[in-house]
């Protein structure tokens, strides 16, 4: 057996369902999964290389790559949608309330903290219009916002579905905002990544393998059971997690694009502006499933010239 050590801020279900059905066995894998709690420290340990790959967001590949100049490569989507909500406390009923108060986040610069500057800018409130404390993962600025120590927080299930039952106020749905969200893909060191191709094609036939498995209609509620089960949520919050789901784990170059135009509508990547290919490998891909790579993407409509 070969090990792979990956980080990530859960186990995605074709993960689970690869574990337990066998498919990382049966191409000669062991994972070693570690549970991320605090982006910068993420960040920090997968420019170092402590972890092989994660399975994390396209944006803040992204924008680690581009701020600090790490050189990253994405040869896999495994998510696309988002269930994240910004919550305020009960003595924040709106949006326009939070003006100079203080908001939880985590990396402040990608991931749910762009998309609630999104929200933010998309209601007339820059950044400069209130604060925000770098606190860690969902469940962390759960604990913040329970606590008071917050106004307001991004949130995903089910500790959204917690703080709205404790009193909490429903301010935006991030879907609404950001549609087609690359959740959760496949990255790591560019050096990482290619000197070990035959391993990245193996973890990527077991992946593609499970999510044919799991999204058949057959096999649907065997997989949501092994969800529940596995990763201890509720048959909701595993019914949402199994619609983000990506076949084969199929690379969308356009949503990569879509998502460097946001970072470039937010000011938070600078030129020279490089197109959506420079930041994904499709190869990888196409090596394991056969299939030939998307449509290059191209570079942002709004790109510097």
């Amino acid at each position: 057996m070969d090990r792979l050590t990956i980080s990530g801020y859960r186990r995605r279900p074709p993960h689970v369902v690869a574990d337990v059905k066998g498919f990382f066995a049966r191409e000669g894998l062991a994972i070693d999964f570690h549970i991320a709690t605090l982006a910068p420290e993420h960040n920090q340990e997968m420019a170092a290389g402590r972890w092989n790959i994660t399975l994390s967001s396209a944006d803040t590949m992204i924008a680690r790559a581009v701020s600090d100049n790490v050189d990253y490569v994405l040869f896999m989507q495994a998510e696309e949608g988002l269930s994240a909500y910004l919550v305020g406390r009960p003595q924040y009923p709106t949006i326009e309330s939070l003006r100079g108060t203080l908001l939880a986040g985590d990396p402040g610069d990608s991931n749910l903290d762009l998309i609630r500057r999104k929200i933010m800018r998309d209601h007339g409130i820059m950044e400069d219009g209130y604060e925000v404390e770098i606190i860690g993962n969902t469940p962390k600025r759960f604990e913040a916002f329970l606590a008071g120590r917050v106004s307001a927080a991004m949130l995903t299930p089910p500790s959204s579905e917690k703080a709205l039952a404790a009193g909490g106020v429903l301010l935006a749905d991030a879907a609404e905002y950001v549609p087609q969200w690359p959740l959760a893909c496949g990255w790591g060191l560019r050096s990482w990544v290619e000197a070990n191709r035959p391993l990245v094609v193996r973890f990527l036939r077991a992946w593609a393998a499970a999510t044919d498995w799991m999204l058949r209609p057959e096999n649907r509620e065997e997989a949501l059971a092994l969800v529940m089960k596995e990763e201890g949520l509720s048959r909701k919050r595993a019914e949402q997690a199994y619609g983000t789901v990506v076949p084969k784990g199929a690379i969308n170059a356009e949503a990569i694009r879509r998502n460097m135009e946001l970072r470039i509508q937010l000011g938070v990547y600078p030129p020279p502006h490089h197109s959506a290919e420079h930041f994904y490998d499709a190869s990888y891909w196409c090596e394991a499933t056969g299939l030939a790579a998307p449509r290059p993407a191209g570079i942002p409509h709004n790109a510097a010239a």
